[in-house]
């Protein structure tokens, strides 16, 4: 497919006003919150969105723009919600993970080479980039990508998902080879920023780095919040093969004085729910919760997309190793809007489009 160029207009009257919320998301289409789903249909839309290479993630944004991270060709590009390309950023090395802000700023898990004192060849490093939309009226290509997160001392972490929250703090997840119990600041975790990108805290400190069960944490890959809620918890997919449990639904418990990072679920009290059987995914790789609570996985190692409800019951999944219709090949992002599923097919380099029927006639 030859990818058209838009250039988007509708941002000239409205982003030039002052203070931190600078575009008015209140005249923003937004999602059917009181959808019922009950029995449903994803019809596959056409044609596939191609042109990319191995892209790893699918974003909506807030205006709603759509945002694809092109990982092997090292930049993001944002399509209008036809499908036509807008543009594409600066050069960003292998973006894996996407997410947008309040504020319209786009946050991409990436990599940066830099060449350190007394070596010759460049070293990569994990990093998170910015790009702040808004102050360039949109023009995606304008903006440059804003380094704002890095380890200098670790050049063998990685950064594989991230979050936002209503108040525009976020959620990344993080990985890498040393995740020995006896570490402070272990690889694997999922880690809360500041919306000035200040690192707060990992919030799965406590999590075990060698445990199978619930409140375990291995090979991290995403991590998604619920759209709009205040309510504070957030979902993450691993791969490690020693989890039992490779999606798990998190949320802040306070009980008395203390507050605890604990699973939503347990099957002692939520019984033998859909999410939580043992090995129900293999390698699931992108998610996403709707502004209904139904929660979507994609699964790189079964081809396949699973939807789930706010409570953990398998509502609709399908999927098959392949090109054609309804199948993936190592499908490895997921986004929602406006009932209509987005999935990076990574190793078919498309992206493909559901929507949801009720007509199963």
């Amino acid at each position: 497919m030859v990818m058209r160029v838009v250039i988007p207009v509708l941002f000239l009257p409205v982003l030039f006003g002052c203070g931190e919320e600078r575009f008015p998301l209140e005249s923003l289409p937004t999602e059917n919150v009181r959808t019922n789903f009950g029995d449903t249909l994803y019809v596959q839309q056409f044609p596939n969105w191609e042109g990319f290479n191995k892209p790893q993630d699918v974003a909506v944004g807030n205006e709603p723009f759509i945002y694809v991270a092109d990982t092997e060709n090292d930049r993001v590009v944002m399509l209008d919600i036809g499908g036509n390309v807008i543009g594409s950023s600066q050069t960003i090395k292998r973006p894996v993970a996407l997410a947008q802000d309040k504020r319209l700023h786009l946050l991409v898990c990436a990599e940066f080479d830099t060449t350190l004192p007394g070596r010759t060849a460049p070293t990569t490093f994990g990093t998170m980039f910015r790009l702040d939309l808004t102050s360039v009226n949109h023009a995606i290509g304008n903006v440059v990508p804003r380094r704002v997160f890095y380890d200098p001392s670790d050049s063998s972490r990685r950064y594989t998902g991230v979050a936002t929250m209503y108040d525009n703090k976020y959620y990344i997840t993080r990985v890498g080879p040393k995740n020995e119990i006896q570490r402070v600041d272990r690889d694997n975790a999922v880690i809360l920023f500041s919306k000035d990108d200040q690192l707060i805290s990992p919030v799965t400190a406590t999590f075990s780095p060698d445990g199978t069960g619930l409140l375990s944490i291995h090979a991290l890959t995403g991590v998604t919040t619920l759209p709009g809620s205040r309510s504070v918890e957030f979902v993450f997919c691993q791969t490690g093969s020693s989890s039992l449990f490779k999606v798990q639904w998190i949320r802040l418990v306070t009980e008395g004085q203390t507050t605890n990072y604990l699973s939503k679920f347990y099957p002692s009290v939520d019984g033998d729910i859909d999410l939580l059987k043992i090995n129900r995914f293999t390698r699931p790789e992108g998610l996403t919760l709707d502004a209904s609570g139904n929660l979507f996985v994609a699964d790189a190692g079964t081809d396949s997309l699973y939807r789930f409800s706010s409570r953990g019951v398998e509502r609709f999944s399908f999927g098959g190793t392949g090109s054609g219709e309804r199948q993936f090949r190592e499908p490895s992002g997921v986004a929602v809007f406006d009932r209509t599923v987005y999935v990076a097919d990574k190793g078919n380099n498309r992206i493909v489009r559901f929507k949801l029927s009720t007509d199963l006639r």
